[in-house]
């Protein structure tokens, strides 16, 4: 089983988004894996779109960590029956968030181009290499997110994230493509398979799956 944990200390830098559409994506690169969501955020956004596509996106959601602290996350992991599992962390780094990145051979730090989504990382990158303490063989990537291209603060994204450590080759522009499928209960990979969006979402999952190996 290879664990992938998305966190981020605020909400609306697109960790749901990014964990759906990657999951979907993986999916689709993989049909013989069983990929599952972990949704740990108590609002269930993630669960709510997957179970609104009946199944469409070939991916299983589970909610884990219902009493906030993450506490019996490592048994309710361990009783998913997948080969990749992504956990959906609540907008805020807690003990969850740690516990969360303890159990993830990698971990995802989706990311916007506004001052305080630049802010917000800090957070995220700190709990990252908190995790990597306990073992030095995990890795993560900080993912740009939401980018608008013709944008100043788009442009100079990549270069910010770089200094605080790897950044993953995808870069995730703000489509319409992503939010249309997710209205749909899909990953933009089933919804709109030959969009700028599914390459995008689809070159982020190769490069996961080189990581892991899977």
């Amino acid at each position: 089983m290879k664990i992938i944990t998305v966190l981020q200390q605020k909400g609306g830098v697109g960790k749901t988004t990014t964990t759906v559409h990657l999951a979907a994506a993986l999916a689709c690169q993989h049909p013989h894996l069983r990929v599952a969501v972990a949704d740990a955020d108590p609002q269930g956004s993630a669960t709510i779109w997957i179970k609104r596509g009946n199944g469409g996106t070939g991916v299983a959601v589970h909610t884990v960590a219902a009493d906030g602290d993450g506490r019996n996350l490592r048994a309710e992991l361990e009783a998913i029956d997948a080969d990749v599992i992504i956990i959906d962390l609540p907008p805020a780094l807690e003990a969850i968030s740690l516990r969360a990145a303890i159990r993830a051979d990698l971990l995802l730090v989706p990311t916007g181009p506004s001052v305080v989504d630049l802010s917000a990382t800090k957070g995220a990158v700190s709990i990252c290499k908190e995790a990597l303490e306990y073992n030095p063989t995990k890795k993560y990537l900080l993912v740009p997110n939401r980018v608008q291209h013709n944008t100043a603060a788009g442009r100079e994204l990549r270069g910010a994230l770089a200094a605080w450590g790897p950044v993953s080759e995808a870069t995730l522009t703000l489509r319409v493509a992503f939010a249309e499928s997710a209205a749909v209960g899909l990953g933009v990979s089933q919804y709109a398979p030959e969009s700028p969006a599914a390459q995008e979402i689809g070159l982020l999952a190769e490069e996961v799956s080189r990581i892991l190996e899977i």
